[in-house]
């Protein structure tokens, strides 16, 4: 009987000795570039001059579980050791960074900078921008309006053609042999177009029609009557402003050009009807106002000279060229 029992208790050492061995074996953990060993002294794990030793704490799951947990750890530092080493490698392969030296733009602005006069109010901000090369050198400038508000003789001027309509009084100075007038006070017009060659001058065409009324002098068989002369003017026409850039202005009208003049005369049961053609000019001075700056009326007198004598259009002639002294008031548009 007590041979039976040692035989038993035998078996059961055996059976726990084999188990103590069999847990002291070896297993190998694999993860990239690192190895773990378990061996019966514990788990070795290589790789990238990487080694943990880890004890096993037990039999079952647990011992597996901390090897796994020590072999990802390593793992983790054999994988950051590598990395950190390729970035040396890189970084030396590319040598020292070169500086950079750019161009530098400074800007200083100053705005609220108002300016008033004939042409208008001029609102702008002074743009001061300083600008730095590589090499040091530095070049300042720069202005930039910002709004302009033009005044009406600004506009007025930026308009190229203007068209006016006049019409007054002409005075017909010229005397007969016996030293009587042809004419009293009489009628004139003048249509004149005009383009603006600069703000002082205009160049175009003018129209003027110049009508003195007739007279009378003596009676009966003496009485010598004139019905009134005509005269029609075409010119090459001119306009010089002095002063432009004023809303009130002065200019000189001025044209050359060809006259028409014609004359009835009835004296003594005589009547005499004659006209002519000759050349003639006129200067004068104007002053007008700029209602708007499409729009003027103002004011303009004329001496006209006409190269035709009386003696081609009376018998009663003192052989003097015509001349005539106008008044009239004009109006006109500008677009």
């Amino acid at each position: 009987m007590k041979k039976i029992h040692i035989a038993v208790l035998a078996i059961v050492m055996l059976l726990m000795v084999s188990l103590v061995f069999a847990q002291q074996g070896q297993e190998t953990f694999v993860s990239g570039d690192v190895s773990a060993t378990n061996t019966p002294s514990g788990v070795v794990v290589q790789g990238e001059q990487v080694a943990v030793t880890v004890p096993i704490q037990g039999p079952g799951q647990t011992a597996h579980k901390a090897a796994a947990r020590q072999t990802a750890k390593a793992n983790q530092q054999a994988l950051g050791a590598k990395a950190t080493q390729a970035d040396n490698a890189a970084s030396l392969k590319k040598g020292e960074p070169k500086l950079k030296v750019d161009t530098t733009t400074t800007e200083t602005d100053v705005y609220d900078v108002r300016t008033k006069n004939k042409k208008g109010v001029t609102n702008y901000g002074v743009v001061e921008k300083t600008v730095t090369n590589p090499q040091g050198k530095q070049n300042t400038a720069g202005v930039v309006y910002s709004s302009y508000a033009p005044s009406k003789a600004a506009l007025t001027n930026a308009k190229e053609m203007e068209v006016s309509l006049a019409g007054g009084m002409t005075v017909f100075l010229n005397k007969d042999n016996q030293d009587g007038r042809y004419a009293s006070t009489g009628f004139a017009s003048s249509v004149t177009a005009l383009k603006n060659v600069n703000d002082y001058l205009a160049l175009g065409l003018d129209y003027m029609m110049l009508h003195p009324h007739g007279k009378t002098h003596g009676s009966g068989a003496t009485e010598r009557h004139y019905h009134g002369i005509y005269a029609h003017d075409i010119s090459l026409a001119g306009k010089l402003t002095i002063n432009p850039w004023d809303n009130f202005r002065i200019y000189s009208p001025m044209g050359v050009g060809m006259m028409n003049a014609r004359l009835k005369t009835e004296n003594g049961g005589l009547t005499a009807r004659d006209d002519k053609w000759g050349a003639a000019f006129y200067v004068g001075a104007g002053m007008q106002y700029d209602i708007t700056c499409w729009m003027f009326a103002g004011l303009e007198y004329r001496y006209t000279y006409g190269f035709i004598s009386d003696k081609d259009l009376t018998p009663l002639h003192k052989d003097d060229n015509l001349q005539f002294h106008t008044f009239m008031l004009r109006v006109g548009m500008r677009f």
